[in-house]
């Protein structure tokens, strides 16, 4: 008959401090795991290239604007202004999403100069993003057909006040449910350890 092999004894009697060290520990690991999903919530889509580039210079304004961003934005809320050195805004209509893409149509008969793109675009987790951008024009661009047939007199289209875009939260900080929920945890963890000393002085 062979007998049963020597067996570990199975620890039914925790110290306070094994259980205070173990819990600490899976509390740290949770804390951390909230952190690093968070941080990547947070993380917001950015430009990855425009049509003309950032300083570049060009023949003739171009009849489009193009921005690029990392996911694809939304259409509401978008806004496009191509400025010349004037003040004067070249955009015409709304901005149009194709993808990752945002483009701005430009009315015909832009001047020769310096042109600043202030863009404003809703990012795919529905937070504003925004920026600016020039390039320059080494010539005028040419008029459209129509307009060179004298269907009437071309009406200098002055810029509209800009408005003041509303102030964006920085999301760059960590939430704050997130912070109440470390506080939460750290919490837990000291009420732990005042128990764990009380046993302790207790068997003492």
């Amino acid at each position: 008959m062979k007998t049963p092999a020597n067996r570990q004894p199975i620890e039914t009697n925790m110290t306070p401090q094994k259980l205070v060290r173990r819990v600490f520990a899976a509390l740290l690991a949770m804390t951390l795991l909230l952190l690093g999903s968070s941080t990547a919530a947070l993380a917001h889509d950015a430009i990855t290239g425009t049509t003309p580039a950032d300083g570049s210079t060009v023949e003739t304004v171009p009849d489009k604007i193009e921005i690029t961003m990392s996911n694809t934005p939304a259409v509401i809320g978008s806004q496009v202004l191509v400025l010349d050195s004037a003040g004067t805004d070249w955009a015409t209509g709304s901005v149009d999403v194709l993808d990752t893409v945002a483009t701005q149509n430009v009315r015909p008969g832009a001047p020769a100069g310096k042109f600043t793109v202030k863009w404003r675009l809703v990012s795919s987790d529905s937070h504003p993003v925004e920026g600016e951008f020039s390039f320059t024009a080494s010539a005028a661009a040419t008029s459209t057909a129509g307009a060179a047939v004298g269907a009437g007199p071309i009406v200098s289209v002055q810029a509209q006040p800009e408005e003041e875009p509303a102030a964006v939260q920085d999301e760059s900080a960590v939430p704050w449910s997130v912070i109440g929920l470390i506080a939460v945890l750290l919490g837990l963890v000291v009420a732990l350890v005042v128990v764990a000393r009380r046993r302790l002085s207790k068997d003492d």
